[in-house]
């Protein structure tokens, strides 16, 4: 059987001495394959909590200009 392979990262902190170092190494470690693949199924996720059935999710293609400020 062929495992996938993902950051398997863990962190048992109180919540008063938290901060976001941990999460940023993580989702450094990750990718940016990873990355977006996880922001897109959090999408999918959000739409059907909203009831939609999350098939039709698309990035914008109504923006005409990018530039660096």
């Amino acid at each position: 059987m062929k495992k996938n392979k993902r950051p398997v990262m863990e962190r048992v902190v109180k919540t008063s001495e938290s901060n976001d170092d941990w999460s940023i190494k993580f989702w450094q470690k990750a990718g940016v394959k990873q990355r977006f693949a996880t922001a897109w199924k959090m999408l999918e996720d959000y739409e059907k909590i909203k009831g939609k059935n999350g098939n039709k999710i698309r990035l914008r293609r109504n923006i005409e200009n990018i530039q660096r400020i």
